[in-house]
């Protein structure tokens, strides 16, 4: 159409492109797996979450059965909730709190006398973000002896944890960390070293 001298540029028809939908990216499971995984599921429902907290030696059994390598001393508090316990070793003198989160898609290893807090989160997946569909994978962590995870703690997939360490409330660790520290904050940071310590209430 023109107005005078000069033409009037016609609208360009609008092309919307639609992405194809991603593929599933839940880790996939043998038959077998997937039995083992429905199994649980309804057994912690039904035999491990309802029990008394001092049924600590029933639990550690119930674990056992399912595969997990958990010492007859371990004080975990019936809220737990595990993913894959075949994955989970927990040594001597341990004690997990309430509400905690140990999601074993690959090996968690926690050394004796370590104290995991209320609301602590270990998780071994992760998401291979640069792939469009964005697959599961699992990497093991491990935390050593004589630590503490203080509450709402999130450790990483793949993460080590040295021996007596101090982690703070709500603190983040996405890297290793080494032995005999005090760390906060998110990503966590070292404040002293551990043997520095005195007892006290500032890291809950």
């Amino acid at each position: 159409m023109i107005q005078g001298d000069a033409p009037v540029s016609q609208p360009q028809p609008v092309t919307t492109i639609v992405p194809e939908p991603r593929r599933r990216v839940f880790r996939r499971l043998t038959r077998s797996g997937q039995m083992a995984d429905f199994a649980w599921r309804w057994s912690q429902r039904l035999f491990f979450h309802p029990t008394p907290v001092r049924a600590n030696a029933w639990r550690c059994w119930l674990l056992r059965r399912f595969g997990a390598k958990v010492h007859r001393s371990v004080v975990i508090h019936p809220t737990v909730r595990i993913v894959h316990p075949w994955n989970l070793t927990i040594d001597h003198g341990c004690a997990i709190g309430h509400n905690a989160v140990l999601d074993c898609q690959a090996a968690i290893t926690i050394g004796a006398e370590t104290r995991i807090s209320q609301f602590s989160h270990l998780c071994t997946a992760t998401h291979i973000y640069d792939q469009r569909a964005m697959p599961i994978i699992g990497r093991p962590i491990t935390v050593g002896e004589k630590c503490w995870l203080a509450a709402d703690v999130f450790v990483g997939s793949g993460v080590r944890v040295g021996d007596s360490v101090v982690l703070g409330a709500r603190s983040s660790v996405f890297r290793d960390v080494p032995s005999d520290v005090v760390m906060v904050g998110s990503p966590a940071q070292p404040i002293r070293d551990a043997a520095q310590t005195q007892p006290s209430s500032d890291l809950t």
